[in-house]
């Protein structure tokens, strides 16, 4: 199935230039990481990358473990959407991402605020209604440097120190655990 169909030509070095619209309509920025693979019809795939889409299960393991220790709800991201939650009540996985997500990958800082619309930092039509006002949200930063994603933690109450302290080791933890080349 050809939904979107472009020719380019390969230079000398082996590389393909993407057209801007189409990597615009595929969300894919300078510096993302695209998967590269061929299909069983002898076709190259190009596949936007998320090294934390690919822990989900691991994700889905630290989500738990971090929520009972921290004893808050828990969500990781990745650059586009909800790879793993724990202690929410709505199902959110693969939910993009809020506009406060989006404002902490372009700070690359921890962000701790108070919202009664807590859909700015996963988008669902339910989530406004959720309980969780309070969020820390903490990038996943690799060591090369790269945005992987962030950690949020959420609660009910007003969080401290601790909890930022938490959030930052948790994401200093998953950073390692993911590689990108």
């Amino acid at each position: 199935m050809k939904a979107t169909g472009i020719v380019r030509r390969i230079d000398d070095l082996g590389r393909v230039v993407v057209p801007k619209e189409l990597r615009d309509s595929l969300k894919i920025s300078e510096g993302d990481t695209i998967e590269i693979f061929t299909d069983k019809d002898g076709e190259i795939v190009l596949k936007k990358y998320s090294p934390m889409a690919e822990l989900s299960d691991i994700m889905s393991s630290y989500a738990d473990t971090l929520s009972s220790a921290a004893d808050t709800g828990v969500i990781i991201t990745d650059k586009d959407s909800v790879v793993a939650s724990s202690k929410i009540d709505l199902e959110i996985n693969d939910r993009p991402v809020g506009d406060r997500i989006k404002q902490v990958f372009d700070e690359r800082k921890l962000l701790s605020f108070h919202s009664n619309a807590p859909s700015e930092v996963v988008e669902h039509p339910e989530f406004d209604n959720f309980n969780y006002k309070y969020f820390i949200v903490t990038p996943v930063i690799s060591p090369a440097g790269d945005l992987l994603g962030t950690v949020v933690l959420a609660s009910s109450d007003e969080m401290s120190e601790f909890e930022s302290k938490i959030a930052e080791t948790a994401a200093s933890f998953i950073a390692k655990q993911v590689e990108v080349d």
